[in-house]
């Protein structure tokens, strides 16, 4: 049995078509969009016109790719974006009306909770607590738990499109910008460093956009991008992240678009991204450094796929 589902995100719409024969998840097709659902209106709760046809565009698209899989069933879920905008309600409509397809819109404890099914599919979170944490492009989940359960998690509004367009109003971005996210960033994650720190955390694991171009960045520097192609999960070098991170805040939407690793759609905001991720490696002080190559999609198809599968 196969299943199609859609993550209706803030600035990437995803497609995955998956299966289970045994016990196991595998991905069939996987399909990326960038929509921007959230540009020009993020921090206003509103969907742009523009936005919307984007994204009805995308839609009927991917439940082309969906059918010609043969799908059982396509699950359409959306986040951050859908679900603060004043006009989210008006979207889902249109796309139910135009395709057939009902969107679920999610909260942020549910987002966090598909995140972590999904995460555990692809790496070993081990027996100690580690932080899981997802940037999305409206906000960020942040999840603490093992390979057995999850004992702590929040989503917050602090996705790489809410701080970029807050933020980053200069290019380069300036000093006081920088300075302006981090007290930000101090403000808005007191009780997740809070939190963590309670379970003495060590290990950071990464899931979705910001984590999977730094890692991208990190494995052509280092010469090894078979390792990030073959594997459902990947070690963040600390060091490379740091030379990274030093390099790209210097640099013009121009240069960063020809960063090796970086795909050109992520190149508006992945300084607020890594500013985000830098905020927390260090208040955490961080020793291990993680990608999971599975997120929300994949949980979610786990969860429907386990009804038939146990």
């Amino acid at each position: 049995m196969n299943v199609a589902v859609i993550d209706i995100g803030t600035n990437t719409f995803n497609l995955l078509v998956a299966h289970k024969p045994n016990r196991r998840l595998i991905p069939l097709a996987i399909h990326k969009e960038f929509v921007f659902l959230g540009q020009g209106g993020i921090n206003d709760n509103k969907i742009q016109n523009d936005a919307i046809l984007r994204g009805l565009t995308t839609i009927k698209k991917f439940k082309k790719i969906s059918e010609e899989w043969g799908v059982s069933k396509v699950i359409a879920v959306a986040t951050s974006a859908v679900r603060n905008a004043k006009n989210g309600n008006d979207f889902v409509k249109k796309v139910k009306s135009l395709t057939g397809i009902e969107i679920k819109v999610i909260n942020g404890n549910q987002e966090a909770q598909y995140i972590y099914n999904g995460a555990k599919e692809a790496t070993n979170f081990g027996s100690n607590p580690v932080l899981l944490m997802d940037v999305g492009g409206g906000s960020t989940e942040f999840i603490i738990c093992d390979r057995h359960q999850v004992f702590w998690k929040k989503s917050i509004e602090v996705g790489a499109a809410r701080l970029f367009e807050r933020f980053h109003k200069s290019d380069p971005i300036l000093e006081q910008e920088l300075d302006a996210i981090e007290n930000h960033l101090e403000n808005t994650l007191s009780e997740v460093i809070k939190t963590a720190h309670d379970f003495e955390v060590e290990i950071l694991i990464g899931s979705s956009g910001a984590f999977t171009s730094m890692a991208k960045m990190i494995a052509s520097n280092l010469n090894e991008p078979e390792k990030l192609i073959h594997s459902t999960e990947y070690e963040l070098n600390l060091l490379e992240f740091e030379k990274i991170k030093e390099n790209i805040v210097q640099l013009t939407l121009d240069e960063r678009r020809e960063l090796p690793g970086l795909i050109k759609e992520r190149a508006p905001m992945i300084v607020v991204g890594t500013m985000l991720v830098d905020y927390v490696l260090k208040k955490l002080q961080i020793q291990q450094f993680k990608l999971a190559r599975y997120a929300l999609k994949e949980g979610v198809a786990n969860e429907f796929l386990n009804c038939f599968t146990h």
